[in-house]
């Protein structure tokens, strides 16, 4: 028997399928993301989101998770851009944001197209721009540490001292890393040189207004 090949494709309509399919693909992310945030797995009865995914998709559930992230941190970093909808952005490029927190993923992705060559975001320099960040936040990490080494070599301090130090040390690196957004700078000097006042005696305590840390 004379086996049939299929006709090879025209460029439209091989054209016609990828839109077909990238159309497909966007839809997928974007239902995923509806299903798990408005909980559509709990309206059909199952005790969390892993098993709605096990007992539906059997076949596709390590697709399916991949692209559950992806549509999770497409909608963070594209969350101040008005009606841009889910699964513009390739699944590859969103795949190395994952790990970071929300505001180191808007961080990293905003600046990998800042500083994508020739204005073409790729997959590998957005890996490149993760790992950026990551080391530098190693990099404070260290650093932390060895001004604590430090001063425990030669230091007294008490430990309610020591863990407000590094509650206040930690809280001051969020602010930078977020640009002074959720605390400005100008707030932040403020209170540490009241802290100043207070260690020197020049203040009783801090619960004063910050006026008078100026």
């Amino acid at each position: 028997m004379t086996k049939i090949m299929p006709s090879t494709m025209t460029s439209g309509e091989a054209r016609a399928c990828i839109a077909e399919i990238n159309r497909n693909l966007k839809n997928t992310r974007t239902l995923l993301l509806d299903l798990y945030e408005r909980e559509g797995w709990k309206a059909l009865g199952y005790p969390n989101w892993r098993e709605c995914v096990t007992a539906e998709f059997k076949q596709h559930q390590s697709y399916l998770y991949r692209q559950l992230e992806a549509a999770r941190t497409e909608k963070n970093i594209t969350q101040m851009a008005e009606n841009l909808p889910i699964g513009e952005i390739p699944e590859s490029h969103l795949r190395p944001l994952t790990p970071l927190s929300p505001l180191d993923q808007r961080k990293a992705y905003q600046k990998a197209v800042e500083t994508a060559p020739d204005g073409k975001v790729t997959a590998k320099h957005v890996e490149e721009t993760v790992r950026e960040i990551q080391e530098a936040h190693e990099s404070d990490k260290k650093k932390v540490n060895r001004l604590h080494t430090a001063r425990e070599e030669h230091e007294i301090m008490s430990d309610e001292f020591r863990q407000a130090y590094e509650a206040m040390a930690r809280a001051i690196i969020n602010a930078r890393d977020a640009d002074w957004q959720t605390t400005d700078r100008v707030t932040a000097v403020k209170h540490i040189v009241t802290l100043l006042k207070i260690a020197s005696g020049q203040q009783e305590n801090g619960l004063t207004p910050l006026a008078l840390a100026s």
